[in-house]
């Protein structure tokens, strides 16, 4: 099967699919720097990638891309050219409250957002929507949500702990050579990644993008799909049993 975009149904077709898949996926990421070698897009771009997987296999609709998170970590005035840091908390939490209500209209029951990115604001705004919409439920997972039990924590952070995420290092730059290889400039990623913002956790502080590889993405993006489905196939079945 092929992933089944909004977009592109018409409405005999959504009221087909939302009666007898009635749970959504939205798609949402940011625009911010990660390094030379990565697109500004990666959040959005492997949010997308992981959700059209997971919609070519249990036949879920995907919902439009939102580009619009929030990234207050890197900031564009200390050298992460390229962030979008200007979205508000309230902004974002409107919006998905807004498309919640829009898609219980159309049949939908349950909503996925899937977020590629990970920031205690952009979490922040996510659950605020949760709480405050009633006609769906919404539901925030990411990629840890469905690989969080293969992560192998090694004896010391100056290795690669597999499936362990990242920013803009080992775990994004496979992932991305494994989906839009012809965004992927090797040639200038830097040895390292230093990342010093308070909260973050120790083993992403300082990462080795250049021990990407095509072959670890198809690893790490065969582990995410296969967690994606088992999990938003247990929440289909969860809608089945209420019903």
């Amino acid at each position: 099967m092929k992933p089944i975009h909004l977009t592109e149904l018409k409405p005999l077709q959504l009221k087909k699919i939302a009666s007898e898949k009635p749970l959504i996926l939205i798609p949402i990421g940011t625009t911010e720097w990660h390094s030379n070698h990565l697109p500004l897009g990666v959040d959005s771009l492997l949010s997308q990638a992981t959700c059209d997987d997971i919609s070519a296999q249990t036949g879920c609709v995907v919902a439009p891309l939102l580009s619009c998170g929030i990234s207050r970590n890197l900031d564009p005035e200390k050298g992460f050219f390229g962030t979008v840091d200007t979205i508000k908390i309230e902004t974002l939490t409107a919006l998905l409250v807004d498309l919640g209500l829009g898609y219980a209209k159309m049949g939908f029951k349950k909503a996925v957002l899937f977020t590629g990115h990970g920031e205690t604001d952009h979490f922040k705004a996510i659950r605020s929507a949760i709480s405050r919409l009633k006609t769906i439920e919404m539901i925030m997972l990411s990629a840890y949500s469905f690989t969080k039990d293969k992560i192998q924590e090694l004896d010391t952070v100056d290795k690669t702990w597999p499936y362990a995420l990242d920013h803009a290092a080992e775990w994004e730059t496979s992932m991305m050579l494994h989906y839009y290889p012809k965004l992927v400039d090797m040639s200038s990623a830097p040895e390292t990644i230093e990342l010093n913002m308070p909260g973050i956790p120790e083993y992403i502080r300082r990462r080795y993008p250049r021990r990407a590889s095509i072959n670890y993405g198809q690893k790490l993006a065969e582990a995410v799909t296969s967690g994606g489905v088992r999990m938003i196939n247990q929440l289909l079945d969860s809608i089945s049993g209420t019903s």
